[in-house]
């Protein structure tokens, strides 16, 4: 910023885009800003180990990313511009702040899911958790009703229908009062004090079990998502900053 005051005293009429040094700020700032993009292409050529580690990449898009924003408001000469130039202020404002965003997550929620999560499981494979688990609810749920009153039967079937199984599910129930621990808790109280349960505790423990594991992995779902979600924002704004500023550096040379 020091370099960019000190040009501006020398340059007559100050810095703006249109001068040869702003014209430089501007395809230095565009070439950070290719560079920081570079790192989505990178992750889909793992091969390409000769062109740097990913690690290293990544703090390049984190700092060179930022820097570029730095030296497009010099290219600017901190002024607005026109209707295209708006445009890419607005993009490029909400491009670096989303950026910002996925650094806090990045840096907060795998602490906070390590501590939340007592058994964590890789994503891609809780889908398939959650089928074993809702075969083993099924076959516990068989067990509890031989041994129970013909009575209680139904009223324990019409629990487990309703309340359990759909919990067990792959799409995770927010909603249900099984989300909830003092909810569930309160839940399977209730369901306890019908005749005949007494004798089926331990069946009944591991059933509970059975919905706490289901919500740890739910938790865990949607700290992934919120982990990763800000890329649905920031990637598209990237592709679209991109085209703007082809945009604006066409309508430069020709206006």
């Amino acid at each position: 910023m020091g370099l960019y005051v000190w040009l501006y005293v020398r340059t007559p009429g100050g810095l703006t885009g249109g001068t040869i040094i702003g014209v430089w700020y501007g395809i230095a700032g565009s070439a950070l800003m290719v560079y920081a993009g570079l790192l989505s292409v990178l992750r889909r050529l793992p091969s390409w180990w000769w062109i740097g580690a990913r690690k290293t990449w990544l703090r390049g898009h984190i700092w060179l990313g930022t820097l570029s924003g730095v030296l497009i408001l010099c290219h600017s000469g901190f002024r607005w511009g026109g209707p295209v130039e708006k445009a890419l202020w607005v993009v490029l404002g909400a491009t670096l702040a989303t950026g910002f965003l996925g650094l806090f997550l990045q840096q907060f929620l795998p602490r906070l899911l390590t501590t939340r999560i007592q058994s964590e499981a890789p994503f891609e494979q809780i889908p398939h958790l959650c089928t074993v688990m809702r075969r083993r609810a099924d076959r516990l749920i068989d067990e509890i009703q031989v041994k129970l009153p013909e009575e209680t039967r139904p009223k324990v079937r019409e629990f487990y229908t309703v309340q359990v199984r759909p919990f067990l599910a792959e799409a995770y129930e927010r909603s249900s009062p099984l989300a909830t621990p003092i909810q569930a808790t309160g839940l399977f109280g209730r369901f306890r004090s019908l005749p005949g349960l007494d004798a089926v505790n331990e069946k009944l423990v591991d059933l509970e079990t059975c919905c706490n594991e289901r919500r740890q992995l739910g938790e865990q779902e949607r700290l992934h998502y919120l982990l990763h979600g800000w890329l649905l924002v920031h990637v598209p704004l990237s592709l679209i900053l991109l085209v703007l500023g082809i945009a604006h550096a066409v309508m430069s040379m020709y206006y």
